[in-house]
């Protein structure tokens, strides 16, 4: 019989905040019941198990950064929007590292359900880059460009590189991101049949 007061969306907004807390290698169902106060199969009257609880988890992380994405480029266009989007992505990367090391690990767990909600992340990145006016393959070329760029930073960043100069880091975030926005900006003067 469940606790009374136990709730499924208790149980993930404990487990969220012990995740980002202290790691997610770290996280148990054990902990997370000692900290609801109740036995790990009360917990199971919720959640069929862990498993299930890092699916909801993920979704959850998922649905943070797409909507902080969107926030970030509406009412912007092209640049403005591009570099709103950029620093938003890092951001969240540093602020929620353990989501976001979640996030990046979806297409790892084999799970369609949460593979199906990380598509979203892509969709406010794309439609910035059609605001450059590029369609079609392209535009998922520089997508993962984009994307590649955004977290290989951020991944460079978390693990202590950067260090061998003091020139300032958001700079060099800005001007990586900048040579994708010049590079799309000059896409109509360049002929890709040769490609």
């Amino acid at each position: 019989m469940a606790k009374k007061g136990l709730t499924k969306e208790i149980i993930i907004t404990t487990a969220l905040s012990q995740i980002e807390e202290k790691g997610l290698s770290a996280f148990s169902m054990r902990n997370l019941a000692a900290s609801l106060n109740v036995q790990v199969s009360s917990l199971y009257n919720h959640i069929q198990g862990q498993n299930d609880l890092l699916v909801e988890i993920g979704i959850y992380a998922i649905n943070m950064l797409t909507e902080l994405e969107e926030a970030a480029i509406t009412d912007k266009l092209q640049d403005e929007a591009l570099f709103s989007l950029a620093d938003t992505y890092r951001q969240f990367a540093k602020e929620h590292t353990e989501l976001y090391r979640i996030i990046m690990g979806v297409h790892t767990l084999n799970i369609p359900l949460l593979e199906s909600a990380a598509e979203k992340i892509a969709k406010p990145i794309l439609r910035v880059i059609s605001d450059y006016g590029i369609e079609g393959d392209l535009q998922i070329h520089y997508q993962r460009l984009l994307r590649s760029i955004m977290h290989g930073f951020f991944a460079h960043e978390n693990s202590g590189g950067f260090s061998v100069s003091d020139t300032n880091k958001d700079t060099s975030y800005r001007f990586a991101i900048e040579c994708v926005a010049v590079r799309m900006k000059a896409e109509e003067d360049v002929s890709y049949e040769n490609r």
